[in-house]
C-alpha cells in the first residue's frame, strides 16, 4: 500500500478529483496549505517572495497500479512548464483500518457501494414494525 501526497495550485484541484473519482479512486483529504518550492526567500533577482497557498492531497491505494493511475491524475491535470505547479511523492504504508467496520489493509480502501458489513443488520422496516408517532 501507498500514500501518494502531492501538493498543487488550488485551481486544479477540481479537475484532479474528476479524474481521480472517473478511476474509481477515492478515500481522498484535501488541506489548504501555504508554501515555498525552491529553497530560500529570495528569487535569483534577490527579491523576496511570499508564501503561496496551496491545497494538499493525501490518497491512499492498495498497490502499484493504483498508485500509478493516481499519479498520473495528478500529473495530466497539474503539468505546467511554469513555475509553482507543485510536487507530488508518495510513501510506503505499513497498513490501514476502517474505523466503522474493522476492516483492515485493501478491504478497508475498497468502497462501500454493494458491500455487506458484518455484523450490522441489514432488512427493510415497514410502518408495521417500527413504531411511529
Amino acid at each position: 500500500m501507498y500514500m501518494v501526497m502531492t501538493v498543487i495550485n488550488q485551481h486544479d484541484l477540481k479537475n484532479v478529483l474528476e479524474d481521480l473519482f472517473a478511476n474509481n479512486i477515492e478515500g481522498i483529504t484535501v488541506s489548504d496549505v501555504i508554501g515555498k518550492g525552491s529553497f530560500g526567500l529570495k528569487e535569483a533577482d534577490n527579491q523576496p517572495t511570499d508564501l503561496v497557498s496551496k491545497v494538499k492531497l493525501e490518497i491512499v491505494v492498495s498497490d502499484v497500479k493504483h498508485r500509478e493511475i493516481a499519479m498520473e491524475c495528478i500529473r495530466s491535470n497539474c503539468h505546467d512548464l511554469g513555475r509553482g505547479a507543485g510536487k507530488m511523492w508518495w510513501l510506503d504504508v505499513g497498513g490501514v483500518e476502517r474505523i466503522r467496520t474493522g476492516e483492515k489493509d485493501a478491504d478497508a480502501l475498497t468502497t462501500q457501494v454493494n458491500k455487506k458489513i458484518q455484523n450490522v443488520p441489514c432488512g427493510l422496516t415497514t410502518q408495521i414494525d417500527t413504531p411511529c408517532s
